[in-house]
């Protein structure tokens, strides 16, 4: 599939999260690979431009020659990955930005299989810890966000509470023109800085009964 297609396909644009992979040599001689979660900064006619903005130090100063880099994204329940060549890299302090090339083709992990809705109206979430990697007992205390879309297969929300893989939520909301409040549960796939301030986070639904799966897909098939 060529880049033109997807984007006529795919929700695409700045701030959107995406998935790096980077294999290549390190001076050392060793195998480099590097992989992280970026969000989309810039989208031009012959590029892309992805940041990270993180604690820490990045290892790019040990890299050598780049063998490949893989650039994903996933809309709903389709994953789009494509091999891309790596224009540029800029470091300042604790930002990363990459500089890629357009893909040439673009393949898909799976096809779509369930309609997703963007929402337009704001749309409260209250949301609660409810394990990690399963179910617990215990719950944590409530905290809110924003619902940002959402799809039979999971959803995402912008919450200004710094969140990470692999915590169950459990989400409390009510979807526009829908007079009946939803619980649903669900595993935290990707988290990526949304602003300065607060961050987008992508889950996929875990633990919730089908019954409420198949009120979001009705709800998602005529929005």
């Amino acid at each position: 599939m060529d880049w033109n297609k997807v984007l006529e396909l795919a929700s695409f644009s700045p701030n959107q999260d995406c998935h790096i992979i980077i294999v290549g040599e390190s001076k050392d001689g060793q195998p480099f690979c590097f992989e992280d979660n970026f969000a989309i900064d810039k989208i031009s006619e012959d590029s892309i431009t992805v940041c990270l903005e993180q604690l820490g130090v990045y290892p790019f100063d040990k890299l050598e020659h780049v063998s490949f880099v893989e650039f994903s994204f996933k809309d709903g329940a389709i994953l789009y990955y494509a091999y891309v060549d790596l224009i540029g890299l800029e470091l300042k302090k604790t930002i990363c930005s990459l500089t890629l090339s357009l893909p040439e083709e673009v393949f898909q992990h799976q096809n779509r299989r369930h309609p997703r809705a963007k929402l337009t109206l704001r749309t409260p979430i209250t949301l609660r810890v409810a394990g990690i990697r399963s179910l617990s007992a215990q719950k944590g205390v409530a905290f809110t966000g924003q619902l940002l879309d959402i799809s039979v297969g999971g959803l995402s929300f912008v919450t200004s509470n710094r969140l990470f893989f692999p915590l169950i939520l459990e989400f409390s909301f009510i979807l526009p023109n829908v007079s009946q409040p939803m619980t649903v549960y669900g595993e935290i796939v990707r988290v990526t800085h949304f602003s300065n301030d607060s961050y987008r986070v992508a889950a996929e639904f875990r633990y919730t009964p089908e019954s409420i799966l198949q009120d979001i897909d009705a709800f998602c098939s005529n929005y």
